[in-house]
């Protein structure tokens, strides 16, 4: 059994997947104190399906950029279940790449202060180097890459889909150590 963490970009994401096929999911948007109610809420997700963390083999979690406490928290649930398990496989993958799926796509990610974390990607790979902008320097990104479509903040994306395309282009994080946040930090 696997489970899916995302927690950087004021959600709460929890899917749980075996063989390719989506068994259960758990969606919250726009939570403030994501870290009151993560474990809580994965319990009771867990629960729901007849399951608890001794029935899940593989951990996959979104490293951010995005809400700095948001970022954290995925991870530190992940690394908690590690530490209480090293059985536990660990993957992660960047939230402006999960966002964008496998589609050409420009990814924005609220930055705060007129800000965006941008990441530009065609079949999952960049094609630059995430980074952060202000808003007034987008128009002219998406004049030089009028093809992609633009995704914000999640909007109008469907987890379970960009979990299932691209589950395999997480990598995998052996020691826990290891395991940290991507913060993408310019002075603009």
């Amino acid at each position: 059994m696997n489970l899916f963490i995302d927690t950087t970009n004021w959600s709460l994401i929890y899917l749980l997947e075996k063989d390719d096929q989506i068994i259960a999911s758990y969606e919250k948007r726009d939570i403030k104190k994501i870290s009151d109610i993560a474990v809580e809420e994965l319990k009771l997700f867990l629960a729901k399906e007849g399951l608890t963390v001794r029935n899940i083999e593989n951990i996959y979690v979104t490293t951010g950029p995005g809400s700095y406490t948001g970022v954290r928290i995925g991870l530190a649930v992940a690394k908690t279940l590690k530490t209480l398990n090293n059985d536990y496989n660990v993957f992660v993958a960047n939230s402006l790449m999960f966002q964008a799926g496998d589609e050409p796509t420009i990814s924005l990610l609220d930055a705060r202060g007129n800000k965006s974390y941008l990441g530009i990607y065609k079949n999952s790979q960049p094609l630059i180097n995430e980074t952060v902008v202000t808003n007034n320097e987008l128009p002219a990104i998406f004049k030089q890459y009028p093809e992609m479509k633009v995704i914000r903040d999640y909007e109008n994306i469907s987890f379970v889909k960009n979990y299932l395309k691209l589950k395999n282009k997480f990598e995998e994080v052996k020691n826990i150590a290891d395991l940290n946040p991507v913060y993408i930090k310019n002075f603009i």
